[in-house]
């Protein structure tokens, strides 16, 4: 585990991304006590597939009918 200054992690941001790409855990600190992780992620976008939920989902017959108008005024 590695703690560093915001200040230190300007200079040195090329080295700090090795290190976590190697399983480092970075955490970074500026001066109001805050601290941030840096965190190597290999997560790659998924494509998006047309139609794979189709027929997984169902709506009731009567979806397109009106609602009536106590739904919208409220019941009295």
């Amino acid at each position: 585990m590695l703690n560093i200054s915001l200040q230190e992690a300007r200079e040195k941001l090329a080295e700090l991304i090795s290190l976590a790409e190697q399983g480092e855990e970075v955490f970074i600190i500026s001066e109001n006590k805050s601290k941030f992780k840096l965190v190597y992620s290999e997560e790659k976008s998924k494509k998006r597939v047309f139609g794979q939920h189709r027929e997984k989902v169902k709506m009731s017959d009567d979806f397109n009918n009106s609602l009536p108008d106590n739904f919208w005024l409220g019941s009295e």
